[in-house]
């Protein structure tokens, strides 16, 4: 890992100073560091809390944009973060690729663990996700409405939640007249090459408590493959520390918030 080259991640803290908890947040693919703001932002959440940290992952958002990205790269960011920052009483929370992403961190920094960790809705062994970013470079962003992108983008995912997720990620350029183009606020050629590198088995020593909070309806992870845990977390419960939420899919949190916010509350309050 020595020869890897970390970035600054750009982020976003806010401060509680009400618990003893640093919570670094990381989003999952073609996601945001404000993905989770509001819900953080809960007093159920924010009431264990000294601090937290939201990222921006490399070349999404504002943090800088690499030829280069792998879940190796993304732990050693991660880890050169929370040196950078001193934190101590860290808890990691990642959804999707952010999830992975602590699993390799874990991983790779065997040493340096957090006192605990929030896994939503990905597994250690997870299925080969679906390759939508090649066909996204090939969308005609230019002199097209919101609208007309919009409706692009669904027929592609075939998922409202997705599509509204990929939007954030346009921003307008050289306004004339009534036209308007758009471009890509990500680096989706890193993106697109990152994607096509495939799923990666993470395998850690981990004994600490961990909370994986997935969607009942989830096509990423399913009740079948809660023993999968056991590669990262050797010691995790399966029956109690692994939870599928009733009507939710891969979005968990944003489809039940409500039922995200009581387990993630009742997790950190052992802290």
């Amino acid at each position: 890992m020595r020869h890897l080259k970390p970035i600054q991640n750009v982020f976003l803290r806010q401060d509680y100073n009400i618990g003893k908890i640093n919570l670094v947040v990381l989003h999952g693919f073609m996601g945001s560091k404000t993905n989770f703001k509001n819900l953080v932002n809960s007093t159920q959440i924010s009431k264990h809390l000294k601090s937290a940290y939201l990222l921006d992952i490399r070349n999404h958002g504002d943090s800088p944009q690499t030829q280069t990205m792998s879940y190796e790269e993304m732990a050693c960011d991660l880890k050169h973060f929370i040196v950078n920052h001193n934190l101590d009483n860290v808890v990691l929370l990642g959804h999707s690729m952010g999830g992975r992403i602590i699993f390799s961190y874990l991983e790779n920094f065997p040493n340096d663990r957090p006192i605990g960790n929030v896994i939503v809705d990905v597994g250690p062994g997870e299925r080969q996700g679906k390759n939508y970013v090649k066909k996204l470079q090939e969308i005609d962003l230019k002199n097209k409405s919101l609208q007309d992108i919009e409706t692009n983008i669904l027929e592609l995912v075939k998922s409202k939640e997705m599509t509204k997720l990929i939007m954030t990620n346009l921003v307008s350029t050289n306004k004339v007249g009534t036209n308007v183009n758009y471009v890509w606020r990500l680096n989706i050629d890193s993106i697109s090459n990152f994607q096509k590198q495939g799923n990666k088995e993470f395998r850690s020593t981990y004994d600490g408590p961990v909370c994986v909070i997935c969607g009942e309806r989830s096509e990423y992870v399913n009740y079948n493959d809660r023993d999968r845990f056991l590669q990262v977390f050797p010691k995790i419960d399966i029956n109690k520390d692994i939870h599928f939420i009733a009507g939710a899919g891969h979005w968990v949190q944003v489809e039940k918030p409500r039922e995200f916010i009581n387990l993630t509350s009742q997790y950190l309050s052992q802290f």
